[in-house]
């Protein structure tokens, strides 16, 4: 077990120093008994898109999805990025509504497309904001009651 130094705090769990404002243990993620919690959720990546059900609101990280290559090698992105509320979810990928409408978000393994040798499909980085299934979100800004 290491000494703690100003400015530090030692996991109980599994001994490592951490931060004197983590929240969680950065080798195991065990929680710190903190006054305030945090002001926001942790957003942590999605790994497998088949457990987000309808409703869950998720964020397409920019820089990521199918996209289209051109005769000079930029890439143009197919997959707005933002913020999408689940509609339907299949093997290949996600079908959800954001600010442009109704989009298919692949989820597939990268391959380059069947109708177009300049487009590749590619599997978009998402994040879970808020879960349908977490009942006790309450969003910060709307908790008190107007007169």
């Amino acid at each position: 077990m290491s000494k703690r130094k100003r400015g530090q705090k030692i996991c109980e769990n599994c001994g490592e120093v951490n931060g004197v404002r983590a929240y969680e243990c950065k080798a195991c993620e065990h929680p710190f008994k903190m006054k305030k919690g945090r002001r926001t959720p942790k957003k942590r990546a999605v790994e497998d898109h088949m457990s987000l059900q309808k409703g869950d609101l998720i964020r397409v990280v920019g820089g990521s999805g199918s996209f289209h290559t051109d005769d000079s090698g930029e890439k143009t992105y197919l997959v707005d990025r933002g913020k999408y509320i689940v509609d339907h979810i299949d093997q290949q990928g996600i079908g959800a509504y954001g600010k442009t409408g109704y989009n298919y978000l692949y989820m597939g393994k990268r391959c380059p497309s069947p109708m177009l040798s300049t487009i590749t499909k590619a599997p978009c980085k998402i994040v879970l904001l808020k879960s349908v299934s977490h009942v006790n979100h309450v969003s910060s800004k709307r908790s008190r009651s107007r007169r």
